[in-house]
């Protein structure tokens, strides 16, 4: 499943590169300023809010990495490009705790930074079904 490639439609033009890199930089800088917050609080609505919303905020970073990463690099196989969006994610996730360790009222954790691997591991799995999805209802 992973192995294939997904079918592109020819190759992108620098301007959708440009956008697609310039959407996962702006992200990154919008998870970066919601870190910089010293007292970002969260409604509570189940006992591991915090946690699902790292799951959620990342498998974003992780769709909009694997678009970019498509974008630009054609004949990447559909399984590296999940692999780059991991290490990418938990690169991320790991610079954005240690980042926190040094905001007063944040704390860093280890649990968030899989819950954001967790996420850009979906987010990347989820954008290749849809396309997949997609391409089947083109056809």
């Amino acid at each position: 499943m992973w192995q294939g490639q997904v079918e592109q439609k020819g190759k992108a033009t620098w301007g959708r590169q440009l956008l697609a890199w310039s959407a996962v930089v702006s992200y990154c800088g919008l998870l970066y300023y919601l870190s910089d917050q010293p007292r970002l609080r969260l409604p509570q609505v189940v006992s591991s809010s915090d946690t699902l919303v790292h799951v959620a905020a990342y498998a974003v970073l992780g769709w909009l990495w694997t678009v970019a990463l498509r974008e630009t690099w054609e004949g990447c196989s559909s399984l590296a490009v999940v692999l780059f969006a991991l290490l990418f994610t938990l690169g991320y996730g790991l610079s954005d705790e240690w980042h926190q360790s040094f905001v007063p009222g944040r704390v860093s954790s280890t649990v968030d930074v899989v819950a954001d691997v967790i996420g850009g591991g979906l987010g990347a799995g989820s954008f290749f079904l849809w396309t997949r999805r997609r391409v089947r209802e083109e056809a």
